[in-house]
C-alpha cells in the first residue's frame, strides 16, 4: 500500500491542476490557442515560459477540445505572441484531426479550419497573471471555482503542511539538543583522556 504522504501529495497535484489561475472553460467559438516564444527567458520571455508551464496546463485540462500549440524557436529579439483563433459559430470542424499539442517548428500549423477571426496578445515582458487577465477578457473565459470539498481538502492539505512544518522544527531541535550533548560528552572524554 503506498504511503498517505505519497497519496497526498498526489491529491495535492492533481488539485493544483483542477484549481488555481488558468482554471477556466473558453467558451466554444475559441477553436485554437498558438503561442510563440524564445526558448530562454531574456527579453522578456520569462512571463511567456511560466504561462506555459503554469496556467497554460490548467487551461488544457479544462479545454481538452481546444488545440494549444507552441513554438519555442522564435529568435529571442522577437517579440513573445499569443495568437487566439476563434471559429464561426456555425461552421463545422474540419474532418482532418489537428494536434492537440506541439512542439516542432511549424511557425502556422497548416491542417486547421479557417478562423472568421484572430486576436494576437504580445506577452514580452509581461507577468503570467496578466497574460492571464488578458486571455480571459478577450476570450470571456468563465472562471472555475473551487467546490465545497475540494476547499475542505486544499483546507486539510494546508493544515498538515503546517503540522509538518511545526514537527520539522521540533526535530530539528531535538537533532541539534542531540548533537550537542554527544559534543560536550565526547569533550569530557577528551579530558579525561589527557588527565590519565
Amino acid at each position: 500500500m503506498v504511503s498517505l504522504l505519497q497519496r497526498m501529495r498526489k491529491l495535492q497535484t492533481l488539485l493544483s491542476i483542477r484549481l488555481g489561475p488558468g482554471a477556466a472553460v473558453l467558451p466554444k467559438e475559441v477553436s485554437r490557442i498558438h503561442m510563440r516564444f524564445a526558448p530562454k527567458i531574456d527579453g522578456g520571455h520569462m512571463g511567456p515560459k511560466k504561462f506555459w508551464r503554469h496556467e497554460l496546463v490548467r487551461l488544457k485540462f479544462h479545454n481538452p477540445a481546444i488545440s494549444m500549440t507552441l513554438d519555442r524557436t522564435a529568435p529571442q529579439t522577437d517579440p513573445a505572441l499569443m495568437t487566439i483563433f476563434f471559429a464561426d459559430p456555425e461552421a463545422s470542424p474540419t474532418s482532418g484531426a489537428a494536434p492537440t499539442t506541439s512542439t516542432s517548428g511549424d511557425k502556422e500549423p497548416s491542417n486547421y479550419a479557417p478562423s472568421s477571426r484572430t486576436e494576437t496578445i504580445d506577452m514580452t515582458g509581461r507577468l503570467p497573471e496578466n497574460i492571464l487577465a488578458d486571455l480571459m477578457n478577450l476570450t470571456n473565459a468563465r472562471q472555475i471555482e473551487a467546490t465545497k470539498e475540494e476547499l475542505d481538502t486544499l483546507r486539510s492539505l494546508e493544515e498538515q503542511r503546517i503540522r509538518s512544518e511545526r514537527d520539522s522544527k521540533l526535530s530539528l531541535e531535538v537533532r541539534e539538543k542531540k548533537k550537542r550533548e554527544e559534543a560536550l560528552l565526547a569533550q569530557a572524554r577528551g579530558d579525561m583522556a589527557s588527565a590519565v
